[in-house]
This record gives structure tokens, C-alpha cells and sequence, in this order.
């Protein structure tokens, strides 16, 4: 691995290197430690000036400071906070580093060697994960959840592509207890939130298995199959799509014809959701009117 260099003035690091193997100072958060083994150890420097992708940082104890140039490579390995890669070129001017790296004797400056800098300003990183709705704020577009790992963050879906199973959907149509299957995006940890890229539903896909459904007929659109006929079903009205194929009876099971049925009728159908529209009933394969 290249070397990185910390430059500083040749009469402190001599000073340094002569306090019995280990020096360590801390004072508003920063701290240098150089062990008996060469290992440099530094926290909470400040970067003051970028130059390319090297730049200038200080470590300050009080009103005093130490002065460093680090000059980065290839093989210069950099993360942000918590652990993301990350590139000289994310390092920006007012970041706070640790850094840590090895400093070679007989040597007048600091020299790095297999370094690696972790810039603690760098807050926001990619993050995938999964867990379940705690609730929705629609207006916002946004809804609160609780992750597998149990931390409760807010998620921002304005610019996500959300659906549950293959139907999209908006925060405003989250339920409370609903499982996210995975929400990707990028997690900023500085306000505990996740913007969002995709977010999936999970969708319970018994929904779509074919069964009878119960209602009241309040709209019909033709005279002959095929047809669509409105049907309301414990409130909510379904789009119920009859084809040429759909058996019409009436109450007692017996083959009857369409113009019979009219707006009021009560009637069973058996057909299924389908997956891109909870609202439409398809593959009817019978339709009894309890009216007749």
C-alpha cells in the first residue's frame, strides 16, 4: 500500500517520539496516540482546505493546534461514519476524520502507511432494509417504521417507486401493521430518516384466490354479455367483469338470461381480485341472483 504522509514540524515530532513510546492528548475532542509499536492513532481532526483530492487538517487542543497534510492514493482506504466506501473526493472542507495508520522511527515527519480515514461528517449511506408500518403520514409523504433490527425511523417515499405487491401506492395508503418486504434508499443517521428509492408491500396473495362475494348490483353497462356490472360488497363497490362465459342463474340455481338482472338485485358471484386492481373482480365463473 502507498504512503501517506502527515507533515508537522520536525521539532515536535521529535518531542513526540521521546515520551517514552506513547503520547496521547485529548482537549475538545481531538487526540493523537503513537504507540511503542509505530502505530499513530488520530481522532477529531478537522479539515481546513482541500487541494485535489489531498488535503490540509488540524487537531485542536483548546486554543492550541497541530497542523497535518495528508496526501491520499489509490490504496487509500476511506469510509464514511459507518462504514460506507467512501472517496477522497466526498471529503469535504469542515469534515471531522480519524484517522489511523503507522509511523516508521528515525523519521522527521509523520508517514503513513497502510492508512485508513474515516470521515465522521459523512452521515448519509445506502441502506436496505425491512420491517413493519407504525404509522403513515400522508400528507408528508412519509411513514414511520420499525426495522428488523428494532430501531424506529422515518421514511420519506416523494420520490420512491411504492407498491404493495405490483399495485403503486402512496404513504397516504399505508395501514398501520403492515409489513415492508424492503425499502431501499439512502439513510441520513444525522435525522433518522430514510429517503427512499423503492418501497414494497407486502402483499397477502390469498387476496387473489377465487371465492363468492356478497352484494347489491348498482350499476350495470350493457344490455348483453360481456358486461360490466357494479357491485357493492360490504361497502366498497368492485368492477365485476362477466364474459360469455359466466354462468347466470338465479336463486335455486336455474340457467337464467341477463336481462333479467337489474340495478338493486342481490346477487353472488364467484370470481377473483385481480393483482394489479383491488377494486375489479375478473375470471367470473357464475353469477346467481338471490332476487330472482
Amino acid at each position: 500500500m502507498a504512503k501517506k504522509r502527515l507533515i508537522v514540524p520536525v521539532f515536535l515530532a521529535g518531542v513526540l517520539l521521546f515520551s517514552a513510546f506513547l503520547v496521547s492528548a485529548a482537549v475538545s475532542g481531538g487526540e493523537l496516540r503513537i504507540t511503542k509499536d509505530g502505530a499513530v492513532s488520530i481522532k477529531g481532526a478537522k479539515v481546513f482546505q482541500k487541494a485535489g483530492r489531498n488535503f490540509y487538517a488540524r487537531i485542536y487542543w483548546g486554543d492550541l493546534f497541530l497542523r497535518l497534510t495528508v496526501v491520499t492514493g489509490d490504496s487509500t482506504k476511506i469510509t464514511k461514519k459507518y462504514g460506507e466506501p467512501a472517496t477522497a473526493d466526498d471529503i469535504k472542507e469542515g469534515d471531522m476524520l480519524d484517522i489511523e495508520g503507522v509511523f516508521p522511527s528515525s523519521s522527521d515527519t509523520f508517514i503513513f502507511t497502510d492508512s485508513y480515514i474515516k470521515d465522521l461528517s459523512l452521515e448519509k449511506q445506502k441502506l436496505e432494509t425491512s420491517g413493519t408500518v407504525i404509522s403513515s403520514n400522508g400528507g408528508a409523504d412519509e411513514f414511520k417504521m420499525k426495522t428488523k433490527k428494532g430501531n424506529i425511523i422515518k421514511v420519506v417515499t416523494s420520490a420512491a417507486d411504492m407498491k404493495r405487491g405490483i399495485i403503486p401506492i402512496t404513504a397516504s395508503q399505508l395501514l398501520s401493521g403492515e409489513k415492508v418486504s424492503a425499502v431501499r434508499g439512502t439513510f441520513d443517521y444525522s435525522e433518522n430518516t430514510l429517503y427512499a428509492n423503492t418501497v414494497q408491500i407486502y402483499q397477502n396473495k390469498s387476496v387473489f384466490s377465487p371465492k363468492f362475494f356478497s352484494g347489491k348490483i348498482t350499476s350495470i353497462s350493457g344490455a348483453s354479455l360481456p358486461l360490466d356490472i357494479t357491485v357493492n360488497v360490504s361497502g366498497k363497490n368492485y368492477t365485476v367483469k362477466l364474459s360469455q362465459k359466466t354462468a347466470l342463474m338465479n336463486k335455486n340455481k336455474e340457467t337464467v338470461v341477463f336481462s333479467r338482472f337489474l340495478v338493486g338485485d342481490n346477487i353472488v358471484v364467484y370470481g377473483a381480485i385481480r393483482e394489479d386492481n383491488l377494486s375489479i373482480i375478473d375470471n367470473v365463473g357464475n353469477l346467481r341472483n338471490l332476487s330472482l
